[in-house]
């Protein structure tokens, strides 16, 4: 990666603005803890279980053939919780609403809602059987735009909901669940303790030495629980910077990952973020995966058949920084890495790295030509790791950090080391598809139709978010005229310099600050964009942005 590139990275690093906080559980304790509920009647709805053999007969054909990994199938309910569950009054005078739901040999149980709505002050809790478990709170600050939403796995054959509702409050919330995904194979071990995942055992986790040089880029790759009409599966993808620097939460996936899903299907999504071993071994005790999200909207994409495979979605939420999210790069220009890695979720497992080490072959997966990139993978210090089910939409990075393709398919495995595998083109889904916005990346990733053709990636952290130094500027966003208030500065004169989004200087000038507490430049004669404000003091440099 070229050094001042990297660096002009480095500097929009600092300078995020968003703190939205979109995490669906805000902690807690369920009422019937809280308050030592004892022995209590309330319903349990029992569910039928799916004829999990004829399952397994099919995921075994879907498997060998790359299709994305299937584990677990919806269940149609009619659930009112308000009207369902049993209510009883809490000491101090709350009251508390609970129900449960069961299905046999369930290894996991996952709610999907088509209405969700929490009113301000109550608090919705689910867990499994042991209360080993618990997702909490769900409140007013989780309900999503839309009205369809989902909640994470819940382990075992039996959920709980616990509803708490404050004294005073006298609306009940409105959550209808209309389905149960019962999961039936690949999930039982992420919730055992002392067991090694469901990924092969060739695969390599991603803190382990071949890790080192892409902890950046990990923290922008998630694991999918897709859902896709009544069917669960595992594919994995990445968060994607745009031109316009401003951490809009767009993510790449492969197209193949719920091909047929609805509109609803999509604001049922899971996310899940930083589900990794922290170290280089499988973890002795289970890794719950805490910090996901839900929901997202297709705003792009085209098929295997008939292009690059690829999916641009846009997550219903801004990425919390408590995720410490990046935010990844990429090239467009269809220059091949000679070197590189992919970082995925393999069997929804812990994340996982994989190396190659020979360029990336120009080829074709189906009938058009020069869609995809063909890799082969290699041996490393620790393994050889490949992919497998679950990985699909992964991002492959070339040698100089940025995503150049997204997983389809291919032959690779742990007993097949050296077969290929084949990556949907970054370049191809760029704009090789012309058709409309909808089948193209670059309307959305380059909005204002720069010309940029890569573009590094930056990071939105907590420790960013807190750095000193950050310019008091406005209007942000302006329509030209740009003010920066030196008031709180003790030096004699600075130097302002601004820059595109390139790292282009578009202006530079020194200030005497003795005579002026504002600097004023006007960018009314420059395209729209993200800019990048620098004030040299001898007090050190100031860094903030500006978008026009």
């Amino acid at each position: 990666m070229k050094t001042y590139s990297y660096f002009f990275a480095f500097l929009i690093s600092l300078l995020s603005s968003s703190q939205v906080f979109c995490q669906i559980s805000f902690g807690g304790t369920p009422p019937g803890i809280k308050y030592s509920i004892g022995i209590f009647d309330y319903p349990t709805i029992k569910l039928e279980a799916p004829d999990v053999t004829s399952l397994l007969e099919a995921d075994a054909f879907d498997d060998k053939n790359g299709m994305p990994m299937r584990f677990g199938v919806s269940l149609p309910v009619e659930i009112d919780l308000a009207n369902d569950g049993a209510w009883i009054k809490l000491p101090g005078g709350g009251e508390m609403c609970k129900l449960a739901v069961h299905v046999d040999n369930a290894q996991a149980l996952t709610v999907y809602c088509s209405t969700f709505e929490i009113p301000k002050g109550g608090e919705l809790y689910l867990y499994n059987h042991d209360q080993k478990q618990i997702i909490g709170s769900l409140t007013n600050r989780t309900n999503p735009k839309q009205q369809s939403f989902a909640m994470e796995m819940i382990q075992g054959e039996t959920l709980t909901f616990e509803y708490f509702q404050p004294a005073g409050l006298i609306v009940k919330p409105r959550v209808l669940v209309s389905e149960i995904g019962y999961a039936y194979r690949s999930v039982e071990n992420f919730f055992r303790l002392g067991v090694k995942g469901n990924a092969d055992t060739c695969e390599v986790n991603i803190n382990c030495p071949e890790g080192e040089g892409w902890q950046d880029q990990k923290n922008g790759v998630a694991r999918i629980l897709v859902k896709t009409n009544s069917s669960q599966v595992w594919c994995t993808g990445s968060l994607l910077n745009n031109t316009r620097l401003d951490y809009s939460p767009y993510f790449l996936t492969a197209n193949h990952c719920g091909p047929a899903a609805t509109p609803q299907n999509y604001d049922q999504w899971v996310f899940y973020f930083q589900y990794e071993s922290p170290a280089c071994e499988n973890p002795d005790t289970t890794i719950q995966p805490t910090k996901s999200m839900v929901g997202a909207t297709k705003v792009a994409a085209i098929d295997a058949f008939t292009g690059s495979d690829f999916k641009l979605l846009l997550l219903n939420e801004s990425v919390p920084s408590t995720y410490h999210p990046f935010f990844n790069g990429w090239s467009a220009q269809g220059i091949p890495g000679t070197t590189g890695v992919t970082i995925h979720h393999p069997q929804g497992d812990l994340k996982k790295i994989s190396t190659y080490t020979s360029t990336l072959i120009s080829t074709t997966w189906d009938s058009v030509p020069n869609t995809h990139w063909r890799v082969v993978w290699a041996p490393t210090v620790t393994n050889w790791g490949v992919t497998e089910g679950g990985s699909s939409g992964c991002p492959i990075f070339d040698n100089n950090y940025r995503i150049v393709g997204h997983l389809t398919g291919g032959q690779a495995s742990c007993q097949s080391q050296a077969s290929p595998d084949y990556y949907g083109k970054f370049s191809y889904s760029w704009d090789q598809d012309p058709t409309s916005n909808e089948t193209m990346l670059k309307p959305w990733l380059d909005p204002d139709d720069t010309g940029v053709q890569e573009l590094d990636g930056i990071f939105l952290g907590v420790e960013e978010m807190q750095l000193p130094g950050v310019l008091n500027i406005y209007p942000n966003p302006t329509d030209g005229v740009v003010f920066i208030d030196l008031s709180k500065f003790s030096a004699r004169n600075c130097e302002l310099v601004v820059l595109d989004i390139l790292g282009k200087e578009i202006i530079r000038k020194n200030i005497d600050m003795q005579v002026e507490e504002l600097i004023m430049f006007d960018l009314s004669h420059f395209h729209s964009g993200v800019y990048i404000i620098q004030v040299n003091t001898n007090d050190g440099v100031f860094i903030g942005k500006v978008m026009r």
